[in-house]
């Protein structure tokens, strides 16, 4: 598989506004339109990246990467967390992504040597969102944390050093 990632500026909304998601899986995650507008009003723009999931010329994902002071309460200040993850119905169970995972993991060996975890926090109730991302080569640290509509699992994927 030949996907690939783009990096989104904070008003490239359009781009990926198609990608709907299952409606069972709506309550776990926000909106594009809300995180779009979380990202305009960001006191870190420079610590907050969006990207596309892009194969064959068409946007099939999005997500976005935060790291340092924009880094979540529950992350360790020496990882790079993973956020607002989706793709889009139509191209759910083609293996984006996993190749999603593994093209994050190539960013951050490239672009954050120093930077040797992505983490991520997943609803404990969206199962199969959970078994997606274990599936992805993340694992389960054994941690939760207090989330918007319940506790959170905090996974963790190891980035090998180039």
């Amino acid at each position: 598989m030949r996907a690939m990632l783009k990096t989104l500026s904070r008003s490239n909304y359009a781009m990926v506004a198609h990608l709907e998601i299952e409606p069972e899986q709506e309550q776990f995650v926000d909106s594009l339109n809300l995180v779009f507008a979380q990202l305009r009003n960001s006191s870190h723009p420079e610590l907050e990246h969006p990207f596309s999931i892009v194969f064959r010329h068409e946007v099939v994902g999005f997500f976005v990467l935060r790291e340092k002071a924009a880094l979540p309460e529950w992350a360790p200040s020496d990882v790079i967390t993973l956020h607002s993850i989706r793709v889009g119905r139509a191209y759910q169970g083609n293996g984006y992504g996993k190749a999603a995972t593994s093209l994050v993991a190539d960013w951050i060996s490239t672009n954050r040597a120093s930077v040797n975890r992505l983490m991520l926090a997943v609803n404990a109730r969206n199962v199969r969102a959970r078994g997606a991302y274990l599936k992805s080569g993340f694992r389960d640290t054994g941690t939760t944390h207090p989330g918007p509509i319940g506790p959170q699992n905090i996974l963790e994927y190891r980035i090998s050093s180039r």
